[in-house]
């Protein structure tokens, strides 16, 4: 396989300024000109240290998470995930994030992936995913509105889930971690 398209110089970025900025996001506009000459203006939503998305097995299930998705107006199904805080690890986040939304701790991480990307041609966010195992019980107050219900699903329905085309399971960063996930056990 040659990636060396990956290495070429990023176009250059001739002007940089806040766009938009509300009490979550900032939108950053970049004046950027190509290496053939052609200019132009991006938009990026900036921010952060990161984030971690934790997938919770308990030896026999995974534990999926049901919470409110406001750019879905609806529930959706996935697992817990949160922002890196200032001066905290990957790791230290992803058992924070897991006490807080889901009422357990995790004495085993395993990385599944250093980072992974959504919408990379507009969203800064970089996500470090974890397995996580010999899961406890420990629950710290966190920021969500209401209890995270917790779904229990068997190897075999996490299966289902990824390869269903009506599956619930829509969100990618979840179908990705839950495939990783189940490679990492060696049930795929």
């Amino acid at each position: 396989m040659n990636l060396s398209a990956l290495k070429k110089n990023p176009p250059q970025i001739l002007g940089r300024r806040k766009h938009k900025v509300s009490r979550i996001f900032t939108v950053e506009e970049l004046d950027l000109q190509f290496s053939n000459g052609t200019k132009a203006v991006y938009e990026k939503i900036c921010g952060g240290s990161g984030a971690v998305m934790c997938i919770p097995f308990d030896g026999t299930h995974f534990l999926l998470s049901s919470e409110y998705a406001c750019g879905l107006e609806g529930y959706s199904l996935g697992f817990v995930k949160g922002k890196i805080d200032k001066g905290e690890t990957p790791e230290e986040a992803a058992v924070r994030e897991l006490e807080e939304e889901i009422g357990f701790g995790a004495k085993r991480l395993t990385r599944l992936r250093r980072t992974m990307t959504v919408a990379p041609g507009m969203l800064e966010l970089k996500m470090h995913v974890f397995l996580c195992r010999d899961l406890y019980p420990c629950k710290l107050t966190g920021d969500e509105p209401e209890p995270i219900d917790i779904i229990k699903v068997s190897v075999e329905e996490a299966k289902n889930l990824l390869f269903d085309v009506d599956s619930p399971l829509m969100e990618a960063r979840s179908i990705g971690a839950l495939a990783l996930s189940l490679h990492e056990i060696g049930a795929i």
